[in-house]
C-alpha cells in the first residue's frame, strides 16, 4: 500500500523543480498560435476555452487512473501537459482578440496562475478603470516568483496526489479539478485581453523592475492615485 507520507518531502521537491523548468520554458518562449482575430472574438473564447478544459481534464483523468505508486509518477507529466495546454489556449485567446503581439511573460503568468496564487500576483498588476496592466519584470525578479508559486502550487497539488492512490475516484476527482482549472485560465485570459481593446502597444509598468512580488510596501502614491490605480 502506497505511504503517501514518505513520498511527501520527495514528490514536492519534484514537482517544484518541474515548475520552475516548464513554466519557465513557457512564458520565455510563448507558444504560437495559428488563429486569426475573430469578428466575434468573445463567442470564440468561450469555445476555445471550452475545448481546452475538456482536453486538459481528459488527459487529466487518464493519467490519474492507474493507483498507487505508479500513479503518484505520473502526476508530473499530468500537470507539465495541463500547463502547456492552457498556455496555448491564452495564446489562442490573445490571437482571437487580435493581441498577441500584448501577451508578454507577466501577462502569461498572470492568465495561468491569477486563480490559484492570488495572493503572490497582487502586485503583478494594477487595475487603471476597466483596463489591467502588468507589472514588468526583471529575470531575476520573475525567477523568483515563479519560485514562490511553485511552493504554493506543490503544495495544493499534494492532495490531488493522495487520491490517485484511489482508483476511479481519484481520476474523476484530479479531472474535475483541471477542468475547472482550465476554465479559469481561460476566463482570465478573455478578460485580460477583452479590456485592451483599442490598446496597440504592451503596456508595463516600468518602474518595478526589481520589486518584490511578494512584498507587503504600499506603493508611494497620493491617495487620489493609490484610488484610481487600485491593486487587482
Amino acid at each position: 500500500m502506497l505511504n503517501f507520507n514518505e513520498f511527501k518531502k520527495d514528490e514536492s521537491s519534484s514537482i517544484q523543480e518541474m515548475f520552475n523548468s516548464v513554466v519557465f520554458n513557457l512564458i520565455t518562449d510563448i507558444p504560437d498560435s495559428l488563429l486569426c482575430p475573430n469578428r466575434d472574438p468573445d463567442a470564440r473564447a468561450d469555445i476555445l476555452i471550452k475545448q481546452a478544459a475538456i482536453k486538459a481534464a481528459a488527459i487529466s483523468t487518464s493519467l490519474s487512473i492507474p493507483a498507487g505508486f505508479t500513479g503518484v509518477l505520473t502526476s508530473i507529466p499530468d500537470i507539465a501537459a495541463v500547463w502547456r495546454i492552457q498556455a496555448q489556449l491564452v495564446s489562442d485567446i490573445a490571437c482571437t482578440y487580435g493581441k498577441f503581439a500584448l501577451l508578454s511573460r507577466e501577462a502569461m503568468v498572470w492568465c495561468l496562475f491569477r486563480h490559484s496564487a492570488a495572493s503572490l500576483l497582487r502586485d503583478v498588476a494594477v487595475r487603471t478603470g476597466s483596463r489591467i496592466v502588468v507589472q514588468k519584470l526583471s529575470l531575476a525578479a520573475l525567477q523568483k516568483l515563479l519560485q514562490k508559486i511553485g511552493v504554493k502550487i506543490s503544495a495544493n497539488f499534494l492532495g490531488r496526489i493522495a487520491l490517485r492512490a484511489i482508483p476511479a475516484i481519484g481520476a474523476v476527482g484530479n479531472g474535475a479539478y483541471t477542468y475547472f482549472d482550465t476554465n479559469e485560465v481561460g476566463k482570465t485570459a478573455k478578460s485580460y485581453f477583452k479590456a485592451l481593446e483599442g490598446v496597440e502597444k504592451p503596456e508595463l509598468v516600468e518602474n518595478s523592475i526589481d520589486k518584490d512580488p511578494e512584498s507587503t510596501e504600499e506603493p508611494a502614491d497620493s491617495a487620489e492615485e493609490q484610488k484610481d490605480n487600485e491593486t487587482v
